[in-house]
């Protein structure tokens, strides 16, 4: 999102941004980026969208989605219709479908054309959620959940003037569904990094995983690798250390006694922690979208070890730029071969980080969604 404005303000556009501070994404004054006090206009509403037992319970008895009644606030609806009423704008753009319950009174305040940023497809992360859980009661209200997600996603999307799809997939699955909204391919863009790695010792027998551990299917991956693939592969490789970082991490992670496990937490430096570790795994098991990390990783040429939907809507080969594995045995072959073949792990990483200044060069990626905005204004 922080791109998408840069972008936007670069390119000379008038930006002006409303923000949900919500209790589990907390940014505190001090932490807010200095773009975002030079937009137009910028304004941040204090939001509690946790889960409530109450609220939840209520909610078996009606037929909206309880995942989005949770970002309906009478506060943050206030303060955006007094943006609406002192600006005209050309786009308003909605970052997923958890904003979208405003998109009715952005259209009766504003001639602008909609456009919502598709960071995932939503239910589909609950639906996979659903394929693993064993908890019978928990399940069916996930699969209720689900349902009610998937149709508030169907109808919503049918509403916007232009979806930014970050992935490929993502358009294609949306196709299939039978929204028939215009749709303009969106990537997050990366850059060249220009920065030095002679001074920074690289561990070789490690791995890592780096993401939100605030994200479930996060969760539920590092949970899977270290029960059904670790202990297995540190006994063949009884020097390999697994290294999990990531924000807000849960306290249980931090319990782990696991052999040769380091829970790290936060980090400060994404690029110098990546690069003192050698194999990047991605266990993923459910979830949609694109993973930003993934793409972060291979600029900086990391080998990478993934299931399929953990490099989805990337693009990557397997045994050319990518390894892999959707089972146990074959993440714990991967990774194996990885420490034994050094030269040829690495050409794994410089493919992965050719293909990605290839596909996703962030200037390329602009000048495409500038030239569809300014199309779709010239059509106005």
């Amino acid at each position: 999102m922080h791109q998408c404005i840069e972008m936007y303000q670069n390119a000379g556009y008038e930006v002006s941004l409303l923000s949900m501070n919500t209790k589990k994404h907390w940014v505190h004054q001090e932490d807010i980026p200095p773009l975002f006090f030079q937009l137009n206009h910028f304004a941040s509403v204090k939001m509690d969208t946790d889960l409530k037992a109450m609220d939840a319970f209520t909610n078996l008895f009606g037929k909206e989605s309880y995942n989005i009644q949770r970002f309906i606030d009478p506060q943050f609806e206030s303060e955006l219709a007094k943006v609406l009423k002192n600006n005209e704008f050309d786009f308003i753009q909605f970052e997923s479908i958890y904003t979208a319950p405003y998109l009715n009174k952005c259209r009766k305040m504003s001639s602008a054309k909609m456009l919502c940023r598709v960071h995932n497809i939503e239910h589909l992360i609950w639906e996979r959620l659903i394929e693993s859980e064993k908890n019978r009661i928990r399940k069916k209200y996930l699969s209720l959940l689900a349902r009610r997600l998937k149709k508030y996603e169907i109808d919503v999307l049918q509403e916007f003037d232009l979806m930014l799809c970050i992935s490929q997939e993502e358009m294609s699955i949306l196709k299939k569904m039978g929204i028939n909204t215009s749709s303009h391919y969106l990537p997050f863009g990366i850059e060249r990094i220009h920065f030095r790695t002679d001074s920074i010792a690289q561990e070789w027998d490690s791995i890592y995983h780096l993401g939100s551990m605030d994200w479930l299917p996060n969760q539920e991956s590092v949970d899977w690798f270290l029960e059904k693939v670790w202990d297995d592969l540190v006994k063949k490789s009884p020097k390999l250390h697994f290294y999990i970082a990531g924000r807000n991490m849960p306290q249980n992670m931090f319990r782990i006694r696991q052999e040769n496990v380091v829970v790290e937490g936060e980090i400060d430096d994404m690029k110098t922690f990546s690069l003192e570790k050698n194999i990047l795994v991605i266990p993923l098991l459910s979830g949609a979208g694109m993973r930003i990390k993934v793409l972060e990783a291979m600029m900086l040429g990391k080998t990478i070890v993934s299931t399929a939907l953990g490099i989805q809507g990337i693009g990557l080969t397997h045994q050319k730029n990518v390894l892999l594995a959707e089972t146990p045995s074959e993440f714990q072959e991967h990774i194996q071969w990885c420490l034994e073949h050094k030269e040829e792990a690495k050409e794994i990483g410089a493919e992965a980080k050719a293909f990605a200044l290839d596909h996703f060069y962030k200037k390329d990626i602009y000048k495409l969604l500038d030239s569809k905005l300014s199309a779709i204004h010239a059509e106005a």
